[in-house]
């Protein structure tokens, strides 16, 4: 792909479950009584929250979409986590580009809930070889 200034990508995390948190949580070494005790998570925080990085992954996927290969070097993300996902959430991550040159591709993103709510937020850039 060749992304250009005000360009828009979507993507969508499909409601996740306690086998996926658990899954993950294994995987990453993230597997902290919020995220992997329901029982737990409910008496302390009101439920199961999943883990950030989890969220995350359609932001990944969607810089891969649209760089390919080249996502893997030369690129940073700074995000801020700005409130929790719940088991069953669906969370919609909206890409947009805001520059786009032979040197520099400046990403913003939001990870958002179907009521607005914003979950997540940052930046990615990108710097072509």
């Amino acid at each position: 792909m060749n992304p250009k200034k005000n360009d828009r990508y979507t993507a969508a995390i499909a409601g996740v479950t306690q086998q996926d948190v658990n899954a993950f949580g294994a995987l990453h070494g993230t597997t902290g009584r919020t995220h992997t005790d329901p029982e737990y998570a409910q008496q302390h925080f009101g439920g199961v929250i999943v883990q950030g990085a989890l969220v995350m992954a359609p932001v990944m996927d969607l810089c891969d979409r649209i760089l390919g290969e080249a996502w893997y070097q030369n690129s940073e993300i700074e995000t801020k986590f700005v409130a929790f996902t719940r088991l069953g959430d669906v969370v919609t991550v909206t890409l947009d580009v805001q520059e786009s040159s032979p040197t520099l591709l400046q990403l913003s993103y939001a990870c958002t809930l179907p009521d607005g709510k914003v979950v997540q937020a940052g930046t990615i850039t990108h710097r072509p070889d």
